[in-house]
């Protein structure tokens, strides 16, 4: 990654990221309930295919998505990031099938984690705050993130702690836990191969390989299964519009994000820490048509909001401070 760091913008740039993908598991949930893992994909991908019109809007886009396609060499980088992007989209789907939208979002919630790992071994990208601050921010954010879990809870299931865990030890979580580590894998080799070229493009050229492999080999098997015609429109239609706010813009700001903090995968993804909160939030307005989003607003839930803000915004602070005081060290440039 070349360039300064802008953890200002950066931070701006992340938090509006948090806020596309808090759409994603309330706008996918029935569609996860309901359809086939093969009609899962072919949807996700075709609602993908949909955004790139979007994406292309900019003329430095288009230019940039032909030099991307006119580079031989790029053909297998586009094949590794497909590969990677299949294994966190099937596991997703199954554990999404199996587990509320907010358990969900609380497993993704160690993205931080996994993000600062791939950040570090990929780009070579240090945290940038001490170890003590990071991982103490983190913790906060995520007891947090437990704690609007907890929240979602029947009163009969959290009777107690050891109730707790056994609930949050059942259903599909366990196939949840390593699609952050997916996530951040792909955006970061994205923004460390594809360096200089404008990130609409990418994730164009992306989404691009994806639709060719995949369109047509899911509408094969699903007119081998006799599934070309689901009966959900409703949910194909509300996963269509969260897939491409949180499939597709989503993924946009998130790689400007990791451009302008120069690669910092993990101070970026800190903000993912907001998503809990705001898919419960989410899924209280839309329960009010959709009975299975049904979501308790109760002291617990805001109180875990009030922990994931709180360690944001400490985190936050401190990484524009370090930067800035970094700079001004004698010797420094500038």
């Amino acid at each position: 990654m070349s360039g300064r760091a802008n953890y200002r913008l950066g931070s701006l740039f992340g938090a509006a990221t948090a806020c596309l993908l808090a759409t994603q598991e309330p706008f996918s949930f029935l569609a996860a309930k309901r359809l086939s893992t093969m009609q899962f994909v072919c949807v996700t991908q075709i609602a993908l295919l949909i955004s790139i019109p979007f994406l292309m809007t900019r003329s430095r886009s288009r230019r940039d998505l032909a030099a991307l396609f006119g580079d031989p060499s790029n053909y297998w980088k586009f094949g590794s990031i497909l590969a990677i992007g299949i294994a966190g989209l099937l596991l997703y789907n199954i554990g999404l099938s199996q587990t509320h939208p907010v358990i969900v979002s609380v497993i993704l919630n160690l993205s931080p984690f996994w993000a600062a790992l791939v950040a570090l071994l990929v780009a070579r990208v240090p945290i940038p705050v001490s170890p003590v601050v990071f991982f103490t921010c983190l913790a906060g954010a995520f007891f947090g993130a437990m704690a609007v879990t907890i929240s979602q809870m029947d009163e009969a299931t959290r009777g107690s702690m050891g109730d707790v865990s056994g609930n949050l030890l059942k259903g599909g979580w366990l196939y949840i836990l390593p699609v952050p580590f997916f996530y951040a894998l792909g955006a970061t080799l994205i923004g460390k191969w594809f360096d200089g070229f404008d990130e609409s493009a990418t994730i164009a050229a992306n989404f691009l390989v994806a639709n060719v492999v995949l369109i047509p080999t899911t509408l094969f098997i699903l007119y081998q299964r006799s599934e070309l015609a689901p009966d959900h429109w409703r949910a194909i239609a509300l996963m269509i519009i969260g897939t491409i706010l949180a499939g597709s813009f989503a993924r946009v700001f998130y790689q400007v994000a990791i451009t302008i903090t120069a690669g910092d995968n993990g101070f970026v993804s800190m903000f993912f820490n907001l998503v809990p909160a705001l898919i419960a939030l989410l899924s209280y307005v839309m329960s009010l048509w959709l009975a299975a989003l049904h979501v308790v607003l109760d002291p617990t839930f805001f109180f875990g909001l009030a922990c994931i803000v709180v360690a944001l915004f400490i985190f936050s602070l401190r990484s524009w401070r370090e930067p800035a005081a970094n700079s001004t060290e004698p010797g420094s440039a500038g």
